[in-house]
């Protein structure tokens, strides 16, 4: 009797794990995984089917003991960039409490032989999320989850520091003296030996990136307005520092002036750098003869020269054509960076290509919708790409630290049974307060078309 009554309590118990259904109310929403197999040998480029572009270089990967992975590596991608993706998954645009604009997300991880791997402390893999057609006037940062993440959630994003967009100076134009009126040979301030990577428009630009002016420097130089006397130079009109030099024979900088009202310091800091140019490649008249060159720069404020634009494995990427993946060929990075937002990263999971949004006042919106283990409220704005997932806060869902006067779309969306139920509800955040939301169903290809035109 005791072995049967054994019997019954485990059948019981078998039953009711097999009835019970998995506490998941949104199991029917799919974000599907793109899994792609590479040899840890070669350099590699890879593409995610919403646009994503992933370099990662030969010799890339380890296991936590620092061993080097060399058998076949799977990595596993998930993209997020329409509005439905972001709104149905278990994610959100903020970061601290501050808001965050999103150009996408993705989640990315890699293994071998079933064992998780990261990218070993001397690598970075390089990533590019597509830009839209208006980005060319946004910067744009990279965000990590932070460690309350999970493999299917990230709510709240830390910015990394080291691909932050840094202000920095550039190269904004260049030109030269013809050396006779029926002479016009160009001339391009090469120096000698210089090997061209195919990224900077011209030589000098990588110079005046990669050198440390100081802070004092880049300030004076980005906030003086430079007016010149040249004809067809207009565009020299502009904040910056223009710079005259003569170019010797041998390819020495010599009686190098400073044509800008600028600081004293700035100026002695800006001939120390050109006096530190290297030998350039000297200039040659129609018939190839070496002469003297009479040169001029136009110096302004720029970013920081990033990471990735250095690595000479990822320049070489670009001389494969990928027509089956691009619109557009992309032959050197000048084309890359008016197509993507590239980062080079050096951490797996959840990866994020956002900016902050400041606004003048923020107020906590509560509403009224009864708390539910299977209902979620999302907040979306119509203004730009950010998603808030409200928080349960004294058994009322809340939206914390919301920018008033922002106009908003409140979303609900419940599972009852296998049915989805979504609720809609446009306001401009004026009050502390959502009223009750009414809920009515929906099958889930309406709610994404409902969700992405937004």
């Amino acid at each position: 009797m005791k072995i049967l009554s054994y019997l019954i309590i485990i059948l019981t118990l078998l039953v009711s794990c097999q009835s019970a259904p998995e506490n998941n109310e949104f199991e029917k929403i799919d974000f599907p995984t793109t899994n792609f197999t590479i040899n840890p040998a070669n350099d590699t480029t890879i593409f995610g089917p919403q646009g994503t572009r992933i370099f990662i270089s030969s010799e890339t990967f380890e296991f936590s003991d620092g061993t080097l992975a060399k058998d076949s590596i799977k990595i596993h991608l998930k993209e997020f960039y329409t509005k439905s993706d972001i709104i149905l998954a278990e994610l959100s645009t903020v970061s601290n409490g501050k808001m965050l604009e999103t150009r996408g997300m993705i989640h990315i991880d890699a293994s071998t032989n079933g064992q998780k791997l990261s990218i070993k402390a001397d690598k970075r893999i390089v990533i590019h999320f597509p830009k839209k057609k208006y980005d060319f006037l946004k910067k744009m940062n990279l965000f990590y989850a932070d460690e309350t993440a999970t493999d299917n959630s990230a709510l709240n994003w830390k910015i990394d520091t080291v691909n932050l967009v840094k202000r920095t100076l550039k190269l904004g134009s260049f030109g030269w003296w013809h050396p006779s009126a029926n002479d016009s040979t160009s001339y391009k301030f090469k120096p000698k030996n210089y090997v061209d990577t195919t990224y900077n428009w011209n030589p000098i630009d990588f110079y005046v990136k990669a050198y440390n002016f100081s802070t004092e420097t880049k300030k004076d130089i980005e906030t003086t307005l430079n007016k010149n006397d040249y004809p067809k130079f207009e565009s020299w009109n502009d904040y910056g520092v223009e710079c005259e030099m003569e170019i010797s024979k041998d390819g020495n900088i010599k009686n190098i002036k400073i044509n800008t009202n600028v600081s004293k310091s700035t100026k002695k800091e800006i001939v120390n750098f050109l006096k530190g140019l290297p030998e350039l490649e000297p200039g040659k008249n129609k018939n190839g003869e070496i002469i003297k060159r009479r040169g001029l720069l136009f110096i302004q404020g720029g970013n920081i020269i990033p990471l990735y634009q250095t690595k000479k494995e990822y320049i070489t990427s670009f001389n494969s054509k990928y027509s089956k993946f691009e619109n557009n060929t992309i032959k050197n990075v000048d084309d890359a960076e008016l197509e993507y937002y590239i980062f080079s990263v050096a951490n797996l999971g959840w990866i994020n290509c956002d900016r902050f949004i400041d606004f003048d006042e923020n107020i906590d919106l509560i509403a009224k919708t009864t708390v539910s283990s299977n209902t979620k409220l999302k907040m979306v704005f119509n203004d730009f790409d950010g998603v808030l997932k409200a928080n349960i806060t004294d058994g009322k869902y809340t939206f914390s630290k919301v920018p008033k006067g922002q106009k908003v779309t409140i979303i609900g969306i419940q599972n009852n049974d296998g049915k989805i139920m979504v609720a809609f509800k446009e306001m401009n955040i004026s009050t502390n307060q959502i009223d009750e939301l009414k809920f009515e169903e929906i099958t889930l290809s309406e709610l994404k078309e409902k969700l992405d035109k937004i």
